[in-house]
């Protein structure tokens, strides 16, 4: 009877608020993303010329703010299973806004690293990366895959550039932050009060999961996690495919004059491999909720390998660009997949601390392998050993995500 209960709760119909809720996540994934990652380049000068630093200094915000989100998305996790998703997201929009009320109104070097990494970070490790596949994680039985990726599409990042820059010329700097402080403050965090934690009846279905022993009360804790084979599988075969976007984010336009490109046109790589995210996040959501989170990311994983293999073939740029593009998308559809994955596997009470734990623990393996492909091309000049690792990388994880599929549709 239990068993039973569970499978018809994951086929039952979205709650009519589902929707609502759909789009404050993907609110607060884009206005968080978008402001700090959208703006990043456009405000480089600007902020340096202000505060009278360096460049290295006057960019020190964006790798503060990723590697802080990073660490603390396991916190974040904890958070978002203890308490509620409308304070969270709503004190991760005030903090948003008043790091861009305070850069607005001071040039101190010591303020930007505040705002950065004091109030934005934990913002982003909160309402930009865990709070918004949580919130659809509970609200969606049907089409959750396509949910989470309509939540990640890169919408407002791709228009914050031009439109910052546009008010930065004609209005000056301060104008622009307070735009940013608006996004926050006037559109997220009265969004964010609109949340609902749980749909009705979500309490009844977690009952049901419990008596069917698919899912312990409250979810799984951390340190429970820490000792699932489940969790390390698919936490260490979605980290390949992080690795994979954040490596060529950071070296793409070199690998692409190392293979005989002009810089103009290794700069359209990365650009490329960003746009075609948009369709494959979306793409890849619908393939997660047809095939499973767990074998949809064996795919990316397997397809992925396949694809930097062609970075040796020595192709012209045209062909190029293809495989970029490719990569791109699934890239970007390892979070509706990871997403699936986690919930199926672990549970959805188990979810928020499982996601935000697999952020934290992909860290040290993204960093090595952004450090360590710059070592690689400083002693041999190019990046064939890089790529190999790579795909020895996406080769070792197709099993565990296959693994984490088939033992998570044994425990739903």
């Amino acid at each position: 009877m239990a068993h039973s209960a569970v499978a018809e709760a994951s086929e039952a119909p979205n709650h009519p608020l589902a929707i609502r809720m759909g789009v404050i996540a993907a609110l607060s994934h884009n206005v968080l993303i978008g402001s700090i990652f959208g703006t990043a380049g456009v405000l480089l000068k600007p902020m340096q010329e202000r505060m009278q630093v360096t460049p290295e200094m006057s960019s020190a915000g964006v790798p503060l703010v990723i590697v802080g989100s990073a660490i603390l998305a396991s916190v974040a996790g904890v958070l978002a299973a203890r308490f509620s998703l409308r304070l969270l997201m709503a004190a991760s929009a005030a903090a948003s806004a008043c790091a861009w009320l305070l850069l607005a109104f001071s040039s101190s070097f010591v303020v930007y690293m505040i705002a950065y990494g004091l109030l934005m970070g934990p913002a982003m490790a909160l309402a930009g990366a865990v709070l918004p596949p949580t919130l659809v994680t509970r609200w969606f039985n049907r089409h959750r895959g396509l949910a989470i990726g309509l939540v990640h599409l890169p919408i407002i990042v791709t228009i914050l550039p031009v439109a910052t820059n546009w008010i930065i010329e004609h209005y000056g700097l301060e104008a622009a932050f307070l735009l940013l402080a608006a996004l926050s403050g006037l559109v997220l965090l009265p969004a964010s009060l609109l949340v609902i934690d749980r749909p009705p009846g979500a309490a009844a279905t977690e009952a049901a999961r419990i008596a069917a022993g698919s899912a312990p009360a409250g979810g799984l804790t951390v340190s429970q996690l820490l000792r699932h084979p489940l969790f390390w599988a698919l936490a260490a075969a979605v980290g390949s495919i992080n690795t994979s976007s954040v490596l060529l984010g950071v070296h793409l336009v070199s690998m692409g004059e190392t293979w005989g490109f002009t810089r103009d046109q290794s700069a359209l790589l990365p650009s490329t491999m960003s746009m075609m995210g948009i369709l494959g996040s979306i793409l890849f959501g619908l393939v997660a909720d047809r095939l499973g989170g767990g074998r949809t990311l064996a795919l990316i994983a397997f397809d992925a390998g396949v694809l930097w293999l062609a970075f040796l073939l020595g192709l012209p740029f045209a062909g190029l660009l293809v495989i970029v593009g490719l990569i791109g998308m699934h890239g970007a559809g390892a979070i509706p997949s990871i997403s699936r994955a986690l919930s199926d596997a672990l549970g959805g009470e188990s979810f928020s601390r499982a996601y935000g734990l697999a952020s934290t623990m992909s860290l040290p393996v993204t960093v090595i392998g952004v450090l360590g492909t710059g070592t690689v091309y400083r002693l041999n000049g190019n990046y064939d050993l890089a790529v190999f690792v790579m795909i020895a990388y996406f080769v070792l994880s197709v099993p565990l995500a296959l693994y984490g599929a088939g033992r998570g549709r044994k425990a739903g």
